[in-house]
């Protein structure tokens, strides 16, 4: 009756016996529930942030989605892109102990006029040495861009169609966006 060994998509191998047993939903309103499929229209998606707040993103920085998964370039590098996650519990790993999470849905970014990558898509983009903004000499950095999309259930938010406003006006955007928890 210990902790769960590994996590194979909706289930869980248990110590009982090697025995499957569906994932627990945390996000759900019984938490008891299984994991279900998450639906683009009616599901959210959460962001951990600091207690700072904010930083803005720079949509005129460059689009490789490898180099914004795997931190390339440090934690505060510039990114076109906000991180966010189906799974609640992943974005208050990333808020840590003093960060704030965040949640959206799909709507509210289309509402906004930035784009929405979902995980599904970054899956497809994180293939081999990855395709269009997925796309990187190596390899292996596509594929360890790839596990972290999967253990993070994580989907993206793109501001390049928002290259026009100030620093100040992504800010406001974020924030019309995004609803703390």
């Amino acid at each position: 009756d210990g902790p769960c060994l590994r996590q194979l998509g909706p289930w869980t191998r248990t110590r009982r016996a090697g025995r499957l047993e569906p994932r627990l939903n945390a996000n759900a309103r019984n938490p008891a529930q299984p994991m279900h499929k998450w639906k683009t229209k009616t599901d959210p998606l959460f962001r951990g942030d600091s207690a700072h707040g904010f930083t803005p993103p720079d949509p005129s920085a460059s689009p490789s989605i490898v180099r914004h998964v795997l931190y390339l370039g440090g934690a505060n590098r510039p990114s076109p892109y906000k991180s966010t996650s189906e799974d609640r519990s992943a974005a208050q790993h990333f808020a840590g102990t003093a960060g704030n999470v965040y949640r959206t849905d799909v709507p509210s970014l289309k509402q906004a006029g930035v784009r929405h990558i979902s995980r599904r898509e970054l899956l497809k983009l994180l293939r081999g040495s990855g395709f269009g903004d997925g796309n990187r000499p190596s390899a292996y950095e596509v594929a360890q861009a790839r596990r972290y999309v999967e253990a993070w259930a994580e989907h993206l938010v793109d501001f390049r169609p928002k290259s026009q406003l100030s620093q100040q006006e992504l800010l406001d955007l974020l924030s019309t966006i995004f609803h703390r928890v």
